[in-house]
């Protein structure tokens, strides 16, 4: 059994991109949030794996994951700490893999996460590198491995530092290729420059801001 973990928030305007939002305004920010977060949710489903939404608070009242979504809370702690809760969860609950991948990269495609699971036959730990220096995913192989203590988080040496603790633990890894992350308008107006490989989600997030910002003007 193998499992995709999708790390997110529910998509509330001022509680998620706030770095964006300074750009684009909160109401923007998250809705450019929930069309990524529905986007990575997509490409879980798109393995066939077991997928759970992992959040970081509890949902607001009706507020549901899409049908075939497995939906819980993070455990408390630092981003580590809730990383390696999430991981432990999957593998108690019977994965021999899992990936946990976070919900802000809409260059993000089903076949990042079909590799990664893939490569997980051959190692004990795939490593998604962020242009910012982070990781957009992170996978293990069961019982999994603490790679995460002592991790600068949001921190351009945040990856570095978890290479770090690979080698001091002796386990080997391997990396897929750089994702950028949207957490600001720079790294917004990069994806939307894309790439030959991620042309199709690059453009199909711009039609979504066009028809945003158009609503938007209107009101």
């Amino acid at each position: 059994m193998r499992e995709v973990i999708v790390f997110g928030r529910e998509p509330v305007a001022g509680k998620v991109k706030t770095r964006l939002a300074a750009s684009v305004g909160a109401g923007v920010a998250a809705e450019i949030y929930r069309h990524v977060l529905r986007h990575t949710i997509r490409c879980g489903l798109g393995t066939g794996e077991r997928v759970t939404l992992s959040l970081a608070e509890p949902p607001s009242a009706g507020w549901l994951p899409p049908d075939g979504v497995r939906l819980e809370v993070q455990e408390g702690g630092d981003l580590g700490r809730r990383m390696l809760a999430a991981l432990r969860g999957a593998f108690a609950r019977g994965a021999e893999t899992a990936v946990l991948v976070g919900s802000d990269c809409p260059e993000l495609v089903p076949r990042h996460l079909a590799e990664a699971l893939a490569r997980l036959e051959e190692t004990p730990v795939v490593l998604g590198p962020a242009a910012d220096g982070g990781y957009w995913l992170v996978g293990q192989r069961a019982p999994g491995v603490d790679c995460f203590s002592g991790v600068p988080w949001s921190s351009e040496t945040t990856l570095a530092a978890t290479r770090e603790r690979l080698r001091e633990a002796g386990v080997a890894w391997e990396e897929l290729e750089v994702l950028r992350d949207v957490d600001t308008l720079e790294d917004l107006r990069s994806v939307l420059g894309g790439s030959d490989q991620r042309e199709e989600v690059a453009g199909t997030l711009e039609g979504f801001l066009e028809e945003l910002w158009a609503k938007e003007a209107a009101e």
